[in-house]
């Protein structure tokens, strides 16, 4: 196995553990949540990733449409994340500004802004696990969980 091979096998180990953390993710194959990734330094949503959202909130998976329903109590978490590059605090006011736009996009899709929760983890929580200075994209993301 080469050496490329061991941060997809850890982004997988990281994304089955959040699953088997989750009890509604475990009660159905469809996904509660959608992740959009980040450009370095970047808070920009970039095409894909407004496509991605529209996606996901225009033609939803079931239990993501149950969240979505106006009558729902379901929260919306919108939580985001940076690579190790650069200072922590710097890094956690990008993350929270990451998680900002993408709330700003859903509430322009029409999820309804007081079920939005936004948080800030900075790089405490990488998909993918690199030493200090390391840039990896599957570390700028933000993550949506539909039902929180």
């Amino acid at each position: 196995m080469g050496r490329h091979a061991w941060p997809i096998i850890i982004a997988m180990c990281v994304a089955l553990a959040a699953c088997l953390d989750n009890q509604q993710a475990l009660q159905s194959s469809d996904p509660i949540y959608t992740m959009v990734f980040f450009a370095t330094d970047s808070v920009t949503l970039n095409k894909r990733a407004q496509d991605q959202l529209t996606n996901t909130v225009k033609e939803p998976t079931p239990p993501i449409r149950a969240a979505l329903q106006p009558n729902s109590k379901a929260k919306i978490c919108v939580t985001g994340h940076t690579d190790k590059v650069g200072p922590e605090t710097i890094n956690k006011e990008v993350a929270q500004r990451r998680a900002d736009a993408v709330a700003k996009y859903l509430v322009g899709l029409g999820v309804p802004e007081q079920r939005i929760v936004t948080a800030s983890l900075g790089s405490s929580k990488p998909l993918v696990v690199t030493g200090p200075g390391v840039p990896e994209i599957s570390n700028r993301r933000v993550e949506v969980v539909f039902g929180c």
